[in-house]
């Protein structure tokens, strides 16, 4: 068994000590480090192999982790997500495991049980977590913590323009490039242009993909 793993954190000390407690581990073989998530997501448009796991950071510049699971998940279904994180709040858990994260583990759990949660994730499809966080869990599920849900909008979860959010959502109701052009009183050569900047900031590749981000993510 050979797992071939992806760490993805803003802070090199971070990275350095997951490596450092791996080490000894022949069988987990990191194959790609990332600064963040954009650095990540630019990486795996270009590897060779994909990682099977990616241990997942949430708070980093140009794209966190949470965005960065749910459109890794879109893009690369094959790759599995463990955070490894410093939070315990119930929004962070929860908006996670909504991404697709695979589990939610603590930066200070132990050798042996980041070790243990990537095997589970592998061999199982597991969803391993840290005791602290499994006990906020399951308090969310049977209603003992109440948490606030908020709908985000597609405007403040991507930096897409106003022209474009108005193509992306013809798009998802099915219009071919015509259809779009006609509404919107513009040349089907400019929406292509557009679509084609929708693809590279939503970091999908097709239409397929943009539609299952938009309802997965629940922007229309």
């Amino acid at each position: 068994m050979n797992i071939k793993l992806a760490i993805v954190d803003d802070k090199q000390v971070n990275r350095r000590t997951v490596l450092e407690k791996l080490y000894d581990y022949p069988e987990i073989e990191v194959i790609m480090e990332a600064r963040d998530g954009k650095d990540f997501l630019e990486q795996c448009k270009t590897a060779e192999v994909l990682p099977d796991i990616a241990l997942m950071d949430l708070e980093m510049p140009e794209l966190d982790g949470i965005s960065t699971i749910a459109h890794a998940s879109v893009s690369y279904p094959d790759i599995r997500f463990i955070v490894l994180t410093i939070f315990e709040d119930n929004d962070k858990i929860f908006e996670a495991i909504k991404a697709g994260a695979n589990g939610y583990l603590l930066k200070e759990d132990t050798q042996v049980n980041l070790l243990e949660a990537i095997k589970n994730v592998y061999e199982f499809n597991g969803i391993p977590m840290s005791p602290a966080i499994a006990r906020k869990a399951m308090n969310m599920l049977i209603g003992k913590e109440q948490r606030q849900q908020r709908r985000t909008s597609i405007s403040e979860a991507t930096d897409l323009s106003k022209r474009e959010i108005e193509i992306l959502k013809l798009l998802v109701n099915g219009q071919k490039y015509k259809q779009i052009a006609e509404t919107l009183f513009i040349s089907p050569l400019t929406v292509k242009k557009h679509v084609s900047n929708i693809y590279e900031k939503l970091h999908v590749n097709n239409r397929a993909q943009v539609i299952q981000l938009v309802h997965r993510q629940r922007w229309l």
